[in-house]
């Protein structure tokens, strides 16, 4: 999280369970944007600012494919027997502007490294969430606005805890930050459990988010001792994702998202990044042979239940190009 954001005052989410659809309650999603923003970033004629560094990213290790998933908490389903979903509630209002630098021309974006600005444009910002706001929706800039949600693969026999973003109890604080994603699971035997966020939507659907600014996602995140220590970071896309219109359970099943593998997760915090240059797929749908950064849908994190799940996430952000 970035130094000096205040969090805000938490509204208190209503977080309903709804049955496997493709389609969110658009009541949700028109919450105000919020009034109390961060400064603006730079704006410049090439103004620019590096992301930060971050640790090195987990191995690929083997892949489990599996049964469709189950809504839970205001979760989503599966896609079809792969590891993620797409959303149908969770919801809530933010707005978090760029942060950073001056105005000039050549001048720099600030400390905090949000992005590029182009001739009298708005400058690109790689931050996803930094959960400061307390609510359920990624930070709305550069045109993001969807939900968070929580998923599972749907065994009778899981417990999947709700969507928790709130503040760090003592024993799991992070420097310079105040709050996060919570996710705790356990019992489920195909794939495990994850939660996800869309990058935008319109109308009550979710659409392709263009990425073609960044390179990959960079996150921090601690895991409870005893729990399990390797994650997937997947992306969803108009490809993989039955919303996209060219998969199906026939001729290329869908399910089968672009996803990179981190291991070794900690007790303690640290930052992971993936690059989308080394994502893959299992194989059981259909092949993307070349990455599409404008089908972009979502970005998700599962894990399986090799030991229970108890992970943090916190500050969630593309890598700029």
């Amino acid at each position: 999280m970035l130094v000096g954001v205040s969090v805000r005052v938490f509204s208190v989410l209503a977080l309903t369970a709804f049955a496997a659809c493709n389609t969110y309650n658009e009541s949700l999603l028109q919450g105000s944007l919020g009034s109390s923003l961060p400064a603006a970033g730079a704006v410049g004629m090439g103004g620019s600012s590096g992301d930060g560094s971050g640790a090195a990213a987990g191995e690929d290790t083997s892949m489990e494919g599996g049964a469709a998933g189950e809504v839970s908490s205001g979760g989503s389903p599966a896609g079809g027997d792969g590891q993620g979903g797409s959303p149908t509630s969770e919801a809530g209002s933010s707005g978090n502007a760029p942060l950073g630098g001056t105005t000039g021309v050549g001048g720099t974006a600030g400390s905090s490294g949000n992005g590029t600005a182009g001739s009298g444009g708005a400058p690109i910002v790689p931050l996803i969430d930094d959960f400061e706001d307390l609510d359920a929706f990624v930070n709305r800039v550069n045109g993001r606005n969807g939900p968070w949600y929580v998923f599972s693969d749907g065994t009778k026999t899981g417990t999947l805890g709700p969507l928790s973003i709130k503040e760090f109890p003592t024993a799991d604080a992070r420097p310079d930050s105040a709050a996060g994603l919570h996710l705790t699971a356990s019992g489920f035997t195909v794939w495990g459990a994850g939660v996800g966020a869309d990058m935008v939507n319109q109308a009550g659907k979710k659409v392709a988010y263009d990425v073609s600014a960044y390179s990959g996602i960079r996150f921090y995140a601690k895991i409870a001792s005893g729990t399990t220590t390797t994650l997937k970071v997947l992306l969803p896309n108009v490809h993989s994702d039955v919303d996209g219109g060219e998969c199906n359970e026939t001729t290329a099943r869908c399910g089968d998202h672009l996803f990179k593998t981190v291991s070794g997760l900690k007790t303690t915090w640290a930052a992971y990044e993936v690059k989308f240059a080394d994502f893959t797929q299992q194989g059981f749908g259909k092949p993307q042979t070349t990455f599409d950064p404008a089908g972009v849908y979502s970005v998700q994190f599962t894990l399986t239940n090799t030991a229970a799940i108890d992970i943090w996430l916190d500050d969630v952000s593309f890598i700029l190009k």
